[in-house]
């Protein structure tokens, strides 16, 4: 696997745009869109690497389509851990479920469950903290922190909590494109690693 090629091709899209929408919008459809698309765009970087070319799927009128269903099950077929693509599945039915049923606006408990139940799989075999102990900060303008999130707050914080999944899920690909990566470093992928383990970092949940 080639660093490289994985973070060009991620990179070519404005991922922290994205994300930063998926968490500020209060829509839990825009949210679970967002994250969708970013999602993808981290399977097909995963396959691209693996391929070393990172125009494998082509762009415009020339794009490759494949549903994403599949792709998953191609990025585990070249070696992304099973239970990272368990939580990929997870959040793409979620993603199916919103777009195909215009009655589904809201993110449901058990989608929320299933996405943590499978990201924290990955989490223990690897050793890291699991979603328990992780939250998200809540700011005002003035940056003092409004609430904290956790995977206990309730129903009406299930977009801040599927943020919250997903940016770990993000942060183990990460993690796990660098430990295959069999080439000298590159600074651009270091850069944008330790701008992201920090936006994410594995901090308990205050007391």
């Amino acid at each position: 696997m080639d660093a490289r090629v994985f973070m060009d091709y991620y990179t070519a899209i404005d991922v922290n745009d994205l994300f930063l929408k998926a968490a500020t919008i209060d829509d839990d459809v825009g949210t679970t869109l967002r994250l969708h698309l970013l999602s993808e765009r981290l399977i097909e970087s995963w396959i691209c690497a693996c391929c070393n070319n990172h125009g494998l799927f082509g762009k415009d009128k020339n794009r490759v389509l494949v549903e994403c269903s599949a792709k998953i099950e191609m990025a585990i077929n070249l070696g992304l851990p099973e239970n990272l693509g368990k939580a990929f599945k997870v959040l793409n039915s979620l993603r199916n479920d919103i777009a195909h049923n215009p009655t589904k606006h809201l993110i449901p408990d058990s989608r929320i469950q299933s996405f943590a139940e499978k990201t924290d799989n990955h989490l223990r075999l690897s050793s890291e903290a699991t979603l328990s102990k992780r939250y998200v900060s809540v700011n005002d303008e003035h940056g003092d922190e409004v609430t904290t999130v956790t995977l206990d707050s309730d129903s009406s914080q299930n977009r801040l909590k599927l943020c919250l999944i997903f940016s770990v899920l993000m942060q183990e690909m990460m993690k796990f494109v660098a430990s295959k990566h069999g080439k000298r470093w590159d600074n651009d992928f270091s850069q944008h690693q330790y701008s992201f383990t920090q936006n994410t970092a594995d901090s308990k949940k205050p007391t």
